[in-house]
């Protein structure tokens, strides 16, 4: 049995789809971001001990993809977690880097997931025009990974302008690629992209929204346009606009870095555009590096990414009010929500 001390863990946008009804996952305990403290382990082959260290939990088994800590598997917001050595897969813990923070790494997955989506947006070659729907952590963080991969022009639209003016006041985005449908501040993306849609977009919207943002989506890019489905699908589940398209398999097809290069799904939409689709499940230790190396070099831009540390007893308030939040999503504040248990 693996014994593990959650230090840090981040509430993310599944976490929230899952309590509010959107997912069918079968955790009873959730939470997959985080930063754990490996108290023992089971007698280790060759005298290799892992024990003593703080690590990233990549809660993806490459090997299964239906294995997932915080989904089908029990998840870290306990105060100790346990792991049988049957249920534990290579590459569950990554090292967190020497001199890292541990509780800005807490963000190391889902940056590592906003990674791994930029690079596969952009095979074969980095778009010139990128739009994010969704200005949630995801979105910003895909925004960070995008600007410092050299994509030239970053847009992101949300339906609520606090959320959108928290990205440019935080410098993760410029005002000019701020955009919004119901503000008066910041134009809405059909009118941005009137002559030329984007050649790249991700969809990074919590589940609720994500049907009427695809639409959107692939109403104002541009015939040819490669879209990575951040966000998650049911199975099976399709739109009439592009008929034929298994939104959830296309994304289950590329697991943990595998295959490389990723898959990608044409299709052709009821109007004729020819759009290329992409998505992912898990990441890999290739990206959980690149994205810690990511935090070493650019503490300040990422560290804004948080917005409130919890004690475990504060957090189910907390969830609770962003829960609230999501029903009103023109008017949601920006939040990105940390637990801390014991850590320092």
């Amino acid at each position: 049995m693996f014994v593990l001390v959650p230090e840090f863990v981040g509430v993310c946008g599944t976490d929230l789809d899952i309590i509010a009804g959107w997912r069918e996952d079968e955790a009873v305990v959730l939470g997959h971001e985080a930063i754990v403290h490996l108290e023992s382990q089971p007698s280790p082959a060759r005298g290799e001990t892992l024990c003593g260290n703080s690590y990233i939990i990549n809660p993806v088994s490459s090997e299964n993809q239906n294995e997932i800590i915080g989904h089908s598997l029990e998840g870290m917001f306990q105060e100790v977690a346990y792991i049988s050595a049957s249920k534990f897969w290579d590459g569950l813990l990554v090292p967190i880097h020497p001199g890292l923070d541990p509780l800005p790494a807490v963000l190391s997955e889902p940056l590592g997931v906003a990674v791994y989506s930029i690079e596969l947006l952009s095979t074969p070659q980095l778009p010139e025009r990128l739009l994010i729907v969704g200005a949630g952590p995801m979105g910003l963080l895909t925004a960070v990974a995008a600007r410092l991969a050299g994509v030239p022009e970053v847009s992101l639209v949300d339906r609520s302008e606090r959320r959108v003016q928290y990205a440019v006041d935080s410098g993760i985005l410029d005002g000019e690629f701020a955009l919004c449908p119901h503000s008066s501040r910041f134009p809405p993306a059909a009118t941005y992209y009137s002559e030329s849609g984007p050649d790249a977009a991700a969809l990074c919207v919590g589940r609720e929204q994500r049907r009427e943002a695809l639409v959107d989506l692939l109403r104002v890019a541009q015939n040819g346009a490669r879209i990575d489905l951040t966000t998650g699908f049911a199975t099976r589940e399709e739109l009439s606009q592009i008929p034929g398209a298994d939104l959830n398999l296309i994304r289950r097809l590329n697991v943990c870095g595998r295959p490389w290069p990723g898959y990608i799904k044409t299709v052709r939409t009821s109007e004729g555009k020819i759009i290329h689709l992409t998505g992912h499940r898990g990441t890999s230790r290739h990206h959980l590096v690149h994205a810690m190396n990511m935090m070493m070099t650019h503490p300040q831009i990422l560290g804004q990414i948080v917005t409130d540390v919890v004690t475990l007893e504060e957090a189910t308030g907390l969830i609770r009010s962003l829960l609230r939040e999501r029903r009103e999503p023109d008017g949601a504040p920006y939040r990105k929500v940390v637990v801390s248990l014991g850590g320092s």
